[in-house]
């Protein structure tokens, strides 16, 4: 008995540890998340991420720079959020001087797009609490199950607040867990430095994930088992702590706020790059 509980413990660890992507070819590189509201012109939150993106999708997106020329595919930089007056831009994985060319990119095309709709992109971090409730329609039915059961309350806190999600790339999944620990030691630090609401964003976030700071872990089998204790074994992203590993090979920074300041996200990347370079 105890050598057959024995292979189903490392046969489930070998399953949790499968769904984590490494690369040591991007190890270091970033990716940014910028999550914004959709507002009309006269400043009204408006559920209209799904015509948003099919209007985006349509486009490409290039801006000349330093004597090159930077392209991205709106498809794969433009995104939904669960609610449906919530937008996310998404960098493609990349080295950490190509970071503000990339946020620029990114940030002048989406305002020139959102703009021929008659909206803009709004970068407040927390919104009234008459925000439409609107949840996107997603494809996979995903935003649906979440929501189901979801208590009012936590659904409106989830739709009012938005954030700055920065990734570092990792090599592989014992410098991966190394580099968690050291930066989820930093965490509080960062709350803190990336809070640009006087702690409203973080006070309303607790309503959604209470189990927000990140804990440390021994090791995968330690992971592994708080994976299983809190529900996202079998789908890492349903891990909503403020720092975490994911499926991607990253670790993935989630205290920032929301800004329109690229400058200030370039600084937040440059601190996560040094606090995971430093524990490499």
């Amino acid at each position: 008995m105890m050598h057959g509980s024995a292979t189903t413990k490392a046969e489930r660890l070998e399953k949790f540890k499968s769904q984590f992507d490494f690369d040591p070819r991007y190890c270091l590189w970033h990716g940014v998340e910028r999550e914004c509201f959709l507002v009309d012109k006269d400043g009204q939150y408006v559920p209209r991420a799904h015509d948003s993106l099919s209007h985006i999708h349509r486009k490409t997106w290039s801006r000349k720079h330093r004597n090159r020329t930077l392209t991205v595919d709106p498809r794969a930089c433009v995104g939904y959020e669960l609610s449906a007056v919530q937008l996310e831009t998404r960098t493609p994985p990349h080295q950490a001087y190509d970071t503000e060319d990339y946020l620029r990119l990114i940030d002048i095309n989406l305002r020139n797009s959102l703009n021929e709709l008659g909206l803009c992109a709004q970068y407040d971090e927390v919104a009234p609490e008459t925000i439409p409730l609107d949840v996107y329609p997603d494809p996979d039915g995903r935003y649906q199950r979440i929501t189901a059961a979801m208590q009012r309350e936590v659904l409106l806190s989830a739709c009012r607040i938005i954030g700055t999600h920065g990734h570092v790339g990792m090599p592989n999944h014992d410098v991966a867990l190394d580099v968690y620990n050291a930066a989820a030691k930093e965490c509080r630090k960062l709350m803190q430095l990336g809070d640009g609401s006087n702690g409203e964003r973080l006070r309303i976030y607790r309503i959604v994930k209470p189990d927000h700071i990140p804990r440390p872990y021994h090791s995968w089998d330690d992971f592994c088992d708080d994976a299983h204790e809190n529900g996202f074994a079998d789908d890492p992203r349903s891990n909503w702590r403020m720092i975490r590993i994911t499926k991607y090979g990253t670790i993935e920074f989630r205290p920032f706020g929301a800004t329109h300041s690229i400058d200030r996200v370039c600084s937040w990347m440059h601190l996560c790059h040094i606090i995971c370079k430093d524990a490499m």
